[in-house]
């Protein structure tokens, strides 16, 4: 039967004591909550004993007191669960006080209800736990000398209000002696055994502390502002420092360890509210060692008080195997930048050297070849040409990848008309493929009309490099060139290249090789067709200055394909050619009425001339916005919008139209290309689709269509 009561009893007191703990109390707190509330435990226990006592004296007066007592308290016991920690100390003393005043008055002194004040002081100092507010202290005990004042002037000696019986001051004094000491001594030891935890807290936090401050990886040392000497250091500063013995410094002069002008920025360290970033200094420090070695150390220094005293505290991280790393860095980084000048200057001298008598011998060998020569020298005269021209392309590649390498390659800026590029690279290889008995074929986008700003040269040498590199291994079958928009807005477009070939490929092992420097797919490749190995780099590394990446698709012995994405802006100042030639035969319309809806001034001058001479009434808007109202307020055979305007753009214009007219025909004029574009605008309600820049003959043979399909 005891375990069972023991465990009810127990589970009672930890209901009660650890009562209106929360998860966001320090531990300080907590440990105030539990006090508080063993405080109030122990205070309605005593109440109890004292009201079963005071009926079985029959001091019903006494007993009513001790159940106001108590209620006060166990109102405090609330107050404390919903943390008015201050509301219910400040109770907890006036129904302390008042308690004691009022039995001593009732029962009067010789009762001995004074008895109680000792125990009540050592419940104020350490069970309550006040915090230490001058005002809170002061106001405690203020009302318990008032009290006691109270007791000793007011209170009779004698009140027989309720005592009647002959002995029973006497029997009250003795119960309340008895009650006090042992309150005394409850509390004594509680105080004893709460002093001794707080010292063995004391004790493992110095330990703690000092294992942290000895076991640093930072040198700390703690200088006093005022007396400027040192007043202690860690263990870590003792090493960096080279100090035998830590006794050696402690209280030695600051000036030991350090220098006038480290003093001098110590100094300098203004004293700010706690959390001020300014009151710290943080940097690199030269310090010179006991033994005149000098530490190299990131210095952190941030000053404090304690006990009304300045303190630095300094932090101290050696950085001195950082420090040789970089020196060694940068002794290596300038021997790299001489070696990288000498290369350059090497190169440029080379470049002159070679070139010079290979412009010789080319310009000879030319000239000898459209003079008159026996027929067995023109073997010979072709080696000559081949050997020397060869000679040069690789020299050019070597101080191309030099520039490229060194960083000193930038591309140029200039207008380029694509399929006019293109076609150029047509007549420089078909011949060449031709000549070796391949097909050359040219795959060319019908949307690439288009002006581009690029770097003409780079991009042509980035094609006549695959597809010098196409011809060479490619024995049977053809070459591609090909080139697509991907997709395009009004100011860029994507483009793809390709080149492919159905030459010997390329094993799966060696692809990424392929773009390395002077590198080829094997020996055997390298003995039989020749070469250094150095295009295909350079051409990754020049895709890679128009922000794209050179890829390859291969497989052995079936041909390779070469491809690459670049973004280009188009030239918005290109000038739009109209040749008559094309469109003068073309049918005029009868009576018809097109609203055109673009707001570039130029792109609408030139479809204005064209549907004017088409016989077409031109009706104009330069943005969405203004093509809805034109529209809502005329009468029109046909619209023409572009996708791109202010105001409003050209889908949500025709949904617009479209609610006053729903079978108007419209065309959607555009220079954006995107996948499926067809198709999406078809579901968004255009019947047909005219890209930037325009055929002529496209756009007549569209809006022909779209004419008659309606009638």
């Amino acid at each position: 039967m005891s375990n069972p009561i023991a465990s009810v009893f127990t589970s009672f007191y930890e209901d009660i004591v650890y009562s209106g703990l929360r998860d966001d109390y320090s531990p300080a707190k907590r440990k105030k909550t539990i006090r508080f509330n063993q405080f109030i435990l122990l205070i309605l226990f005593a109440h109890f004993v004292c009201v079963v006592s005071y009926f079985c004296f029959g001091l019903y007066i006494s007993a009513l007191i001790n159940l106001s007592a108590a209620y006060f308290f166990i109102v405090a016991y609330h107050l404390n669960l919903r943390r008015q920690f201050q509301l219910a100390r400040l109770l907890s003393v006036l129904n302390l006080n008042a308690y004691l005043a009022v039995m001593n008055y009732m029962e009067g002194l010789k009762a001995g209800e004074y008895l109680f004040f000792f125990p009540y002081f050592l419940i104020m100092t350490f069970i309550i736990s006040f915090t230490r507010s001058i005002r809170e202290l002061i106001f405690a005990y203020l009302m318990t000398v008032c009290c006691l004042a109270f007791c000793y002037y007011q209170c009779p000696q004698e009140n027989h209000y309720q005592v009647h019986i002959t002995g029973m001051f006497d029997r009250l004094y003795d119960s309340n002696l008895v009650l006090s000491l042992l309150l005394t001594t409850f509390f004594s030891i509680a105080i004893v055994r709460i002093n001794r935890n707080n010292e063995e807290a004391i004790l493992k936090e110095k330990q703690f502390v000092d294992t942290i401050y000895n076991t640093s990886l930072d040198g700390v040392i703690i200088l006093d502002a005022e007396a400027l000497i040192i007043n202690d250091c860690n263990n870590r500063a003792v090493q960096l420092l080279e100090i035998e013995d830590k006794r050696q410094i402690v209280g030695a002069p600051m000036d030991s360890l350090f220098t006038k002008e480290h003093i001098r920025l110590f100094r300098n360290i203004e004293m700010k509210p706690e959390g001020d970033s300014t009151n710290r200094w943080q940097g690199e420090l030269a310090l010179t060692s006991k033994k005149d070695n000098t530490v190299f150390a990131f210095v952190n220094v941030v000053s404090f008080f304690d006990n009304n005293r300045h303190f630095w505290k300094i932090s101290i991280l050696d950085i001195s195997e950082i420090k040789m790393t970089q020196f060694e860095l940068m002794k290596a980084k300038q021997k790299a930048e001489t070696a990288s000048k000498a290369k350059s200057r090497f190169l440029s001298n080379m470049s002159h050297e070679l070139r010079t008598p290979l412009n010789g011998i080319i310009g000879a060998s030319n000239l000898l070849m459209q003079e008159q020569y026996l027929p067995e020298q023109v073997s010979h005269l072709e080696i000559l040409k081949f050997s020397s021209e060869h000679m040069m392309v690789l020299i050019n590649e070597i101080l191309d990848f030099n520039k490229i390498e060194s960083g000193r390659f930038e591309l140029e800026n200039v207008p380029v008309n694509m399929r006019a590029f293109l076609r150029k690279l047509e007549t420089q290889f078909s011949v060449q493929a031709h000549t070796k008995g391949l097909l050359f074929l040219v795959d060319v986008d019908e949307n690439l009309e288009t002006e581009f700003l690029t770097d003409e040269t780079r991009l042509n040498q980035v094609l006549s490099n695959l597809l010098s590199n196409a011809i060479k291994f490619t024995h049977t079958g053809g070459i591609t060139l090909g080139a697509r928009k991907i997709s395009s807005t009004s100011k860029k477009s994507m483009i793809q290249f390709m080149v492919q070939d159905t030459g010997i490929g390329i094993p799966a092992h060696k692809q990424q090789e392929v773009f390395d420097s002077f590198t080829q797919a094997d020996t055997d490749t390298t003995r039989k067709y020749g070469g250094t190995g150095l295009g295909l780099a350079i051409s990754k590394k020049l895709v890679s200055l128009f922000s794209g990446e050179l890829q390859l698709r291969s497989e052995e012995a079936k041909g390779s394909t070469f491809y690459f994405t670049i973004e280009l802006e188009i030239n918005e100042n290109a000038k739009m050619y109209i040749n008559d030639e094309k469109v003068k035969h073309l049918p005029v319309f009868d009576h018809l009425r097109v609203l055109i809806a673009e707001d570039n001034i130029v792109n609408m001058r030139v479809a204005r001339k064209f549907l004017t001479k088409w016989g077409i009434e031109v009706h104009e808007a330069v943005n969405g916005l203004e093509a809805v109202e034109k529209f809502r307020r005329g009468t029109f055979d046909l619209v023409l919008i572009d996708l791109e305007m202010p105001e409003m753009d050209g889908i949500t214009a025709l949904a617009e139209i479209r609610k006053v007219h729903p079978s108007i025909p419209a065309i959607a004029f555009t220079a954006a290309v995107y996948e499926d574009m067809r198709i999406d605008l078809m579901k968004k309600g255009f019947m047909e689709v005219v890209p930037k820049p325009f055929r002529p003959e496209d756009l007549h043979n569209k809006i022909q269509k779209l004419i008659l399909s309606r009638a």
